[in-house]
């Protein structure tokens, strides 16, 4: 079933729901007054949203969007309440947990009939100070059996809070990057150790052992059942060497459940970010798509952009060959990571399908059409809208 989806912040759906709820004369004084309440670090960005932005933003929505992928609100650690521990006497204070950001993405979706995905649950930037600062003395044993009781607990609240999910990016960012590593040299900045199995040895890791993305999607399996669709998402996905780790966490992942005999991984999330190399042509691309879909699992494209890092021209063929492609291999749901070039965390480099005045760039019917469900039953009861 195809899905056209973005990720989006509390921000701008707040802002959408300013903007309905008043008029052009007095949006500016309510933004500027709301962005000075809330007081986020990206403001700036947000205060060029004038009303016709914002109203060109939400008409996208309406018109073509099927899922929304919650920017931050969900991740660990963001918004955590800062003055409450992990845990009381070892049981999980969940008042630690800070759903308020999220809640309110939740609320626009189900009000404008989207699917949300949970976005994500591990991923090494964000491991939180307060779970490793009270397991500092402890024994290891208890530091993995207190982790797994935290990250069950984050879970459980997840579930219960947003039923509705359709998809869990269970484990994020996993596989070292030979790129990443090259640069960091370059750079003359640290980096990080990978095991054998090229599996980032970060926090998580030193806390829970080899191969403890298995036990993390028994726990997310266990907490969401089978109704959830459960993913590992990466990126950086046309680099052979980055192709083997998937490969072999995603075995490790399916020879637990062959031996026994339970579902714990349902796909593989394509992050998608294009650095805007001249190296990505079609032919990368579609080598990137043969080795995806046949790791044996489905597969989403999750967080789709292209960097500024090459010609007009190059950026043009990358956007325009994108879709063609991934059509070619069956890929039905999409997500571009930023609703426009005004919000997207690529700022100023024109990275997303949606301009800075809020207008359709010129390729992206291409992706509408690709992989938006609502522009196809429009499209079937005889209608055709075009964006403002």
């Amino acid at each position: 079933m195809k899905k056209f989806g973005s990720c989006i912040s509390y921000l701008t759906v707040d802002l959408i729901k300013i903007c309905k709820s008043g008029n052009e004369t007095d949006f500016a004084e309510k933004r500027d007054r709301y962005l000075a309440a809330e007081n986020p670090p990206d403001a700036e960005y947000y205060r060029q949203l004038d009303y016709h932005r914002v109203r060109k933003t939400a008409q996208f929505i309406e018109r073509y969007v099927d899922s929304l992928t919650p920017e931050n609100e969900m991740k660990m650690e963001i918004y955590f309440h800062q003055d409450q521990p992990a845990f009381i006497d070892d049981e999980v204070n969940t008042r630690l947990f800070n759903f308020s950001y999220a809640d309110r993405v939740y609320a626009f979706a189900e009000e404008n009939g989207l699917s949300i995905r949970i976005h994500p649950i591990i991923w090494y930037r964000h491991v939180p100070g307060q779970l490793t600062a009270y397991l500092e003395n402890r024994s290891a044993e208890d530091r993995k059996k207190l982790t797994y009781q935290f990250i069950k607990a984050y879970l459980q609240c997840l579930q219960a809070r947003y039923p509705d999910a359709y998809s869990v990016d269970v484990i994020n960012e996993i596989a070292s990057d030979p790129d990443e590593i090259t640069a960091l040299r370059e750079e003359g900045k640290p980096v990080y150790d990978a095991d054998e199995e090229g599996v980032r040895i970060d926090d998580w890791y030193k806390l829970l052992g080899k191969h403890y993305y298995i036990e993390v999607f028994r726990l997310a399996r266990e907490v969401f059942g089978d109704r959830v669709k459960l993913f590992y998402n990466d990126n950086n996905e046309g680099n052979r060497e980055k192709q083997i780790m998937f490969k072999t966490v995603i075995d490790r992942v399916k020879a637990y459940e062959r031996e026994h005999r339970v579902r714990l991984i349902d796909g593989f999330g394509m992050q998608c970010h294009f650095w805007g190399s001249e190296d990505e042509t079609r032919a990368y691309m579609e080598d990137m798509f043969s080795f995806c879909t046949n790791l044996g699992v489905e597969v989403h494209v999750t967080e789709f952009d292209v960097s500024r890092h090459c010609t007009e021209e190059i950026r043009e063929s990358i956007f325009s060959t994108f879709p063609e492609v991934a059509r070619q291999y069956g890929i039905e749901v999409f997500t571009t990571w930023g609703l426009n070039d005004v919000v997207s965390w690529l700022h100023g480099e024109e990275a997303s399908l949606v301009d800075a005045d809020c207008n359709l760039k010129p390729f992206t019917m291409k992706y509408i059409e690709a992989f938006s469900g609502k522009y196809d039953r429009e499209k079937r009861m005889g209608g055709n809208r075009d964006a403002d």
